[in-house]
């Protein structure tokens, strides 16, 4: 059965948010004396919460916390976080879309392991106005997304989520992000996959103007986002072409 978590008002997040960016120590606490919680549910325990923040500070050490940690130990992190958020907080969808549980668990219980991940400039990450974006809301959605499929996740940079999940229409159906990222990660060749995931997603996006993907088999889905992706690297090796032979031409 899912649990209730804690949840911070808006007006009281903002104000953590603004004494920690002015330099207060973030320290992880198991509550909030202004926290609340949705009306109907059981509750999760303070001993819960401790857990939660326990077992993200081990994991944390393990990629470098408290220390500084480059760019793929922290992106390393982030795969391993979403599987141990998504099992430690049993959430259902509805509640994991709260913008302010996402608030309380950055600034209330996690802000130290959110200062270390992302420092205190970007309030997106603190203050939960996109769950996209949040520090800890899209490592839960991302485990939820590609739960049985982790491969495809480790495989993704976070530049690829971001357009894989930042694009609502295709962000918010699973089987699509999935099918995707399958198909992007499973190309040989040089051509960048930036490149490629932005070309493909517009080409979805125009796809689903007129194709409700919804009524679509999952083999279905796949070959659809296969031949898409197919489609990009044609374009894309047509446009690169004319540009080789002039670089040809030129140092003849």
């Amino acid at each position: 059965m899912s649990e209730l978590w804690p949840h911070l008002p808006a007006v009281v997040g903002a104000k953590i948010y603004a004494e920690l960016k002015n330099g207060r120590t973030p320290a992880p606490c198991p509550s909030h004396p202004e926290q609340i919680w949705a009306p109907v549910g059981g509750r999760v325990s303070a001993n819960r919460v401790r857990d939660l923040i326990d077992s993200v500070s081990l994991l944390g050490q393990k990629y470098g916390f408290p220390g500084s940690a480059g760019p793929e130990a922290r992106v390393a992190f982030d795969r391993s976080a979403a599987a141990l958020l998504r099992s430690r907080m049993d959430l259902s969808w509805a509640e994991a879309g709260n913008r302010d549980l996402w608030s309380f668990i950055s600034l209330v219980a996690l802000p130290h392991l959110t200062m270390w991940r992302f420092g205190a400039e970007n309030r997106e990450r603190w203050v939960a106005t996109d769950l996209t974006r949040h520090t800890w809301a899209r490592l839960w959605w991302q485990a939820v997304v590609f739960a049985g499929h982790e491969g495809i996740l480790a495989a993704l940079t976070e530049s690829d989520l971001n357009q894989l999940l930042e694009r609502r229409s295709i962000g918010g159906d699973p089987r699509l992000v999935r099918e995707i990222a399958r198909a992007v990660t499973q190309l040989s060749g040089s051509t960048p996959r930036r490149k490629v995931i932005r070309d493909v997603t517009l080409r979805l996006m125009r796809y689903l103007a007129f194709v409700d993907v919804r009524a679509l088999a999952d083999q279905q889905v796949r070959d659809l986002c296969s031949a898409l992706t197919a489609e990009t690297l044609r374009r894309l090796a047509a446009e690169e072409l004319p540009r080789q032979r002039g670089v040809n031409l030129s140092a003849m």
